[in-house]
Order: structure tokens, then sequence, then C-alpha cells
């Protein structure tokens, strides 16, 4: 069946239960289509994002960044759609889509996003995550913690690995 139809009127009633309007989890559902590159992860990373919205924390989502990116005029030939290595110049790039300039969820969506990841936001892992960093088991899955001092040895971590030095 068709992704319309999967997004039931159940699925919009959860998300109403949880105080968010069908753009807003499709937003946010792009996000975590962008970063989950395993697809088990998905509730998880939807539960840090959440999370750090209802802390007023700013998502800091990377993929958001590639977004803005790829939009300045001459990037995508540069870069392709999403830049691998986003530079402090870039994160700092003034545009509404930049969560780590901006609290909360961009105007809208920035990938097209599976039912899995609409899923996801809508039913998140119930866990109190705020944090996340790829894994340095470089298989595209992450190390999650609920404080920034396991964040920090989990970020450790990957800058020691060998995905973290190879790329």
């Amino acid at each position: 069946s068709s992704d319309l139809k999967q997004v039931t009127p159940d699925l919009v009633a959860t998300a109403k239960a949880r105080d968010m309007s069908l753009h807003q989890v499709v937003t946010l559902a792009s996000i975590v289509e962008r970063e989950a590159a395993n697809a088990s992860e998905r509730p998880l990373i939807a539960a840090v994002f959440l999370n750090r919205i209802a802390q007023g924390v700013p998502l800091q989502a990377d993929p958001t960044v590639q977004f803005v990116v790829s939009r300045v005029p001459g990037n995508a030939d540069r870069f392709g759609y999403w830049k691998a290595r986003l530079t402090d110049a870039d994160l700092a790039l003034v545009s509404p889509y930049n969560t780590y300039l901006n609290r909360g969820l961009p105007p809208g969506p920035i990938a097209n996003p599976g039912i899995q990841s609409i899923r996801a936001v809508v039913s998140p892992a119930a866990v109190d995550y705020l944090y996340f960093v790829a894994s340095p088991a470089c298989d595209g899955t992450h190390l999650f913690a609920a404080t920034l001092a396991a964040h920090n040895e989990n970020v450790a971590k990957f800058a020691a690995s060998s995905c973290a030095k190879g790329n």
C-alpha cells in the first residue's frame, strides 16, 4: 500500500495527542530519515530530538545544515546534495533551517521521510537520551547518551576510531 494510506487516522490522532501537527511530524521525520542509517535506530533518534525540543535545546542536526549548504549557489555541484564533512562556517550559515542556530523544528521537511521515520516520530523510544554520535563500529549505527559527559566520552570513542580517521 502507498505511504499515504499508511498515514492512518490513528497515526494522525497519536500525533495530535503529542501536540504535533502532521506538518511537524513530517518535518521531524525528514530529519530522522536523514540521520538514521540503521532503521532500528529511528525511534531512538526521534526520541533524542523530541527530548531536545521538550527541553528547549537546539536540535543541532547535521542534515539540516547539509540542507542549507546544498542551497548555496554552486555548492550542490561542489559537494553533492549532502556535504559529508561540515565546517564551522557551514554550522554558522544563517537560515531558518539551521538547527544549530535556531531552536525547535525548521520551517518544513528537509527530505522525503519514509513511513518508518514518520512512525518513529509519533511513537518514539521511551528513553531520556539527548545526544548521539556515529558509532566507532563504522556500521551506520550510533552511540546514545543522556548526559553531556557521556556524550563527550562517545565522541572521543568515535574520534579515535578508524572511521573518523578514514574520512
